[in-house]
């Protein structure tokens, strides 16, 4: 069962992983399983050049070879009679000629750099015999292209930075909410105190969605749709998570440091902020990063309360990409593993502090 689920979970990953280095064509062609050729294969001539009983040269522009690479140029003929060839010429005057295989219907021609950059410069010259032409296509290589637009075209790099303001902010604004309210229900006694802690409990048990149109009121009231402290406010709230995780730190900081404090003519505020929270480290560590986590991933907030393109965060950066006329899925799935890639490096290097601050305090000796 255990190999089972880690599966499940890995199979996604692999996909997303082989999808990025597919053109659109070949993702939606192939089995996601299958590896990637690495190649795009782009059309930019479409037409009849019939070279039997005419000998004019088909002139293709070189705008037609603008952002391509051009490793190889694909003819595609009707099928070919023996004795049939076409010869490609260059700007320069460099001519490629090829024989076509009788019963063939497409011909790929291999250009050297030379040729390429003299194709993209001025174009080429396309001749035949005994061949009837139908398309010309050009065949890149492709390995990271779909990274590149991923990157560019969707404005990763504003999408990460907006996340990170709305990450520091929401995590400072939920490490001072969090940690206090903790010390106030672990150390002080008080009426309703229970209640307050059931209240608590039971505000984190009603779904979400069902606020949301007396939240999104509130939100432009205050006039703060459209700007970051929409989603800053709304995450940097008291969270029952982080609480509980301050809690059970508190519970195994022996009540003594404070009151030996206080003997000593310190204040509750002076005893909070230099003796309680500096030994609330770990747990502090560990809210952080499950409240990066959460914020990384949210895709609700941001598209709701934060439209506007300057304001898009990594998570709504590649949605720009699906449309009503398509999907460039190869280029979400590159997107994916671009973000992804922040968060498991991450993890890498602070899971320890992620165990730690789950499971320390949890078992009483």
């Amino acid at each position: 069962m255990l190999g089972l689920a880690t599966l499940i979970v890995i199979l996604p990953i692999v996909v997303v992983v082989l999808g990025s280095f597919k053109t659109g064509e070949e993702f939606n062609r192939s089995n996601p399983f299958d590896l990637p050729k690495f190649r795009a294969n782009n059309e930019v001539w479409k037409g009849t050049a019939d070279f039997t009983d005419k000998s004019d040269a088909l002139e293709i522009p070189e705008k037609m070879f603008e952002g391509h690479d051009a490793y190889q140029i694909v003819l595609v003929h009707d099928e070919a009679q023996d004795g049939a060839s076409v010869e490609i010429e260059n700007s320069q005057g460099n001519k490629i000629n090829a024989a076509l295989e009788s019963g063939k219907m497409e011909t790929p021609i291999k250009l050297d750099d030379e040729f390429r950059q003299s194709a993209k410069q001025g174009g080429v010259k396309i001749s035949g015999r005994d061949c009837i032409l139908r398309r010309v296509r050009v065949t890149d290589n492709f390995f990271l292209q779909n990274y590149v637009t991923a990157f560019t075209k969707g404005n990763m790099l504003l999408g990460f930075w907006n996340t990170l303001v709305l990450i520091f902010f929401s995590g400072l604004g939920t490490v001072l909410t969090g940690s206090m309210t903790a010390y106030v229900l672990s150390r002080f006694h008080f009426k309703m105190k229970k209640v307050v802690r059931t209240m608590f409990l039971w505000i984190s048990l009603i779904p979400t969605i069902t606020t949301q149109v007396a939240t999104f009121q509130i939100i432009q009231k205050l006039h703060l749709y459209n700007t970051h402290l929409a989603v800053i406010v709304l995450s940097m709230g008291t969270d029952i998570i982080a609480i509980m995780i301050y809690l059970q730190f508190l519970n195994n900081i022996s009540k003594s440091l404070d009151e030996s404090a206080i003997i000593d003519g310190a204040g509750y505020v002076y005893v909070f902020t230099k003796i309680i929270f500096p030994l609330l480290q770990p747990a502090t560590v560990t809210i952080l990063i499950l409240k990066c986590v959460n914020l990384y991933n949210d895709f609700y907030n941001p598209l709701l309360y934060m439209p506007k393109t300057t304001l898009q965060v990594i998570s709504t950066s590649l949605y720009k990409f699906k449309g009503p006329f398509g999907t460039n899925w190869p280029v979400i799935c590159a997107g994916v593993v671009i973000a992804v890639i922040p968060t498991f490096v991450l993890f890498i290097f602070l899971q320890k502090y992620i165990y730690n601050g789950m499971v320390t305090g949890s078992v009483k000796e």
